[in-house]
């Protein structure tokens, strides 16, 4: 990306017309500049676009300062500066790195910080090659995190539409798209909160779900198994069979389709530790009087029995 491109960028974010994807890239690079510079420019320096540009984009920084406490008030100066090739190219020497668990694989990750991180199937997480002042990391699908403690330097995770904030602990993020986000917290404390100013908090065995509504669900419970995943143990406490194909087609790598939606909402409870995909799907046919076939390679379909 050069400096035209960025400033084009800057301005699509500023009129919030940005996709996901360019959205993330230009808040990643905002706070590569912020993190990059102590520059405090007078606002003459600038010229008349630059100025403009300052003006529009301040209000979507500043409502984002609970997400990043450092950089609404420093992006100001570094984010209009775009035609000042130094902060650019400082931003450019922040390398970011995304790390895949592509379906059927899990991932564990040793972050600069030090902090380990277990992705779980069709799962990504970005992360700068090098922390500063905060640690910001951007997840998709779901991880276990395990956080070095450092108070002067939080770790900020961003899922979907909400952040997770924390100094040391250990806690799960699900964030798949297809559900609600979930926070489950193992150790420690987090705060989960939106861009609007909603939060919790949470400490030990408590969860709580994120919807598109931006409400919060909160649960107690043993959150061990929640993590059961990074064990190679699937864990099925009351979800739907449309769920409960959603988890299996990431781990398996398999397509799993319905001859009939009315059979989506049923629930089942239930452990499975290591076992192959035709097991589990065998078990789940004799629990709910199903059929299950399997017309082609890593390809099933649940429907009724002919004699129901």
């Amino acid at each position: 990306m050069n400096k035209d491109q960025f400033i084009a960028l800057a301005e699509k974010y500023a009129r919030n017309e940005c996709t996901p994807q360019e959205k993330q890239l230009a808040e990643q690079l905002f706070d590569a500049l912020a993190e990059n510079s102590t520059a405090n420019l007078p606002l003459s320096f600038y010229t008349e676009k630059e100025q403009q540009l300052l003006n529009r984009i301040h209000p979507q920084l500043k409502r984002r300062k609970n997400r990043f406490t450092h950089l609404w008030r420093a992006a100001a100066v570094l984010v209009i500066a775009t035609g000042l090739a130094v902060y650019f190219l400082a931003a450019q020497q922040v390398e970011m790195i995304t790390c895949f668990a592509g379906k059927g694989q899990k991932k564990e990750l040793h972050l600069p910080d030090g902090s380990v991180v277990v992705l779980n199937a069709n799962s990504s997480l970005t992360y700068p090659e090098k922390f500063n002042d905060t640690r910001n990391v951007t997840l998709t699908g779901e991880g276990y995190f395990k956080i070095h403690r450092d108070t002067l330097k939080p770790f900020i995770v961003a899922a979907n539409d909400v952040n997770v904030r924390v100094l040391g602990t250990s806690f799960n993020i699900d964030a798949y798209k297809e559900t609600d986000t979930k926070v489950s917290v193992l150790t420690g404390k987090v705060r989960v909160s939106y861009a609007d100013g909603k939060k919790i908090d949470l400490v030990k065995n408590e969860q709580v779900a994120c919807n598109a509504a931006h409400d919060f669900v909160f649960t107690q419970s043993d959150n061990n198994n929640g993590i059961a995943w990074t064990q190679n143990t699937i864990v099925l406490e009351h979800k739907t069979l449309l769920e409960t194909a959603q988890i299996l087609e990431n781990w398996y790598d398999a397509t799993i389709d319905f001859e009939d939606n009315s059979l989506k909402g049923l629930t089942i409870s239930g452990k499975f530790k290591d076992e192959k995909l035709d097991s589990i799907l065998v078990s789940i046919a004799f629990l709910k009087q199903l059929t299950i076939t399997n017309p082609s390679k890593n390809h099933y379909v649940i429907r009724k029995n002919s004699t129901n």
